[in-house]
């Protein structure tokens, strides 16, 4: 079996968009109550979620949980925590809206940029983050199978982008 190639920054965009848009239409919220009130509270189910489609579905290799905190310090900052993905050198995050300073969906760039202003940071790895006990299990597999469901109901993201030496266009013979 040949490997393919890492994803690079615009495909791993529109794979998290289109993940993204198929939570948000998808009938998770009746699994797990968390879910109620998305992005708002979660980032670690929607992480879980997420990694899992890049492990099994799309076979990504090096799929990584970071949890970062921040505040709580003592001056009057309140503590907070949050879950993104790392894939490769990749920041994956489709529940950093929930912060008032991030205006996108969904944050896919190279390195970490506004993920830096989380401190205490720690790597955890897919088995780490995937290991459930058995009712937490079954929700997961709910909520999991409900996303995928939405996936194959939708249309795919349009995402435009201009392509490199693109002439214009041909003429009508």
């Amino acid at each position: 079996m040949r490997r393919r190639p890492p994803l690079n920054t615009h495909e791993l965009a529109v794979i998290a968009l289109e993940f993204r848009r198929a939570i948000e239409k998808s009938s998770v919220r009746r699994h797990a109550k968390i879910m109620g009130r998305f992005p708002v509270g979660c980032c670690k189910h929607a992480s879980q979620l997420l990694a899992r489609y890049l492990v099994t579905e799309l076979h990504t290799p090096l799929v990584t949980f970071i949890h970062g905190e921040r505040g709580g310090s003592g001056n009057g900052d309140p503590w907070q925590s949050h879950v993104w993905l790392s894939v490769n050198e990749h920041t994956l995050d489709i529940t950093a809206d929930q912060y008032p300073e991030i205006d996108s969906p969904v944050v896919v760039s190279v390195g970490s940029g506004w993920h830096s202003t989380w401190r205490r940071q720690r790597r955890l790895t897919y088995g780490e983050m995937m290991t459930f006990d058995f009712w937490d299990r079954l929700r997961f597999h709910r909520m999991y199978n409900a996303v995928l469901r939405s996936m194959n109901n939708q249309p795919p993201p349009r995402v435009q982008y201009p392509l490199r030496n693109a002439g214009p266009p041909a003429e009508a013979v």
